[in-house]
């Protein structure tokens, strides 16, 4: 099966708009503002409840612990702390192949390269392109599930497939209202693949 995350900090009507019309979607908590931090996962972990998503906490093992969310997010800036003793799924993002054996060390299940289209939101930081995903995702298919991250959108969600990723994390995507067409194939991959 494909996988498919979406980063949230704040559950708004259009994210949920989108999200009422998805199935078999992974949601990551990430507020790092912190602002209404506990009120929001605790409505985000009511709404995941509701539509059977898998809720991960990003950067606050204690949180994903108490709201017994069903993962934990690794940041590709947090490299110290080991997550292998813990029930939590722990997944991660890294930049480049050091930072892969640091996430795998880490208790990783998954990791999510980064960038790999130019973002709007990090447009100083240009995307590594397939060219770079491809290489890690051999090299280190058997060890762990590599997911693509970074400037993913509807244009270029094939790309990704048709060079054997497993899955993708989104931003932007779901803060913007999602046509049919997009709705529809994001429903179609998240089955089949």
């Amino acid at each position: 099966m494909f996988k498919i995350f979406f980063y949230i900090n704040e559950l708004n009507d259009i994210q949920k708009e989108n999200l009422n019309q998805l199935r078999n979607i992974n949601i990551i908590y990430r507020n790092y503002e912190r602002r209404n931090y506990y009120q929001n996962v605790i409505k985000l972990k009511k709404y995941c409840k509701k539509m059977n998503f898998k809720l991960y906490v990003s950067n606050d093992k204690q949180l994903a612990t108490q709201i017994n969310s069903y993962g934990l997010y690794i940041p590709s800036f947090n490299s110290r702390v080991c997550f292998s003793q813990t029930n939590l799924n722990v997944i991660g993002s890294a930049h480049n192949e050091i930072e892969i054996r640091e996430k795998i060390k880490q208790g990783c299940e998954e990791i999510f390269i980064s960038p790999i289209f130019t973002t709007k939101s990090h447009n100083d930081m240009p995307g590594k392109g397939l060219a770079f995903y491809r290489p890690l995702l051999q090299k280190f298919s058997k060890q762990i599930k590599i997911h693509a991250l970074g400037g993913v959108d509807q244009k270029n969600l094939g790309k990704i497939i048709s060079s054997g990723g497993k899955g993708f994390s989104s931003k932007g995507m779901i803060e913007q209202k999602m046509n049919k067409t997009l709705i529809s194939y994001l429903n179609l991959i998240a089955r089949n693949l």
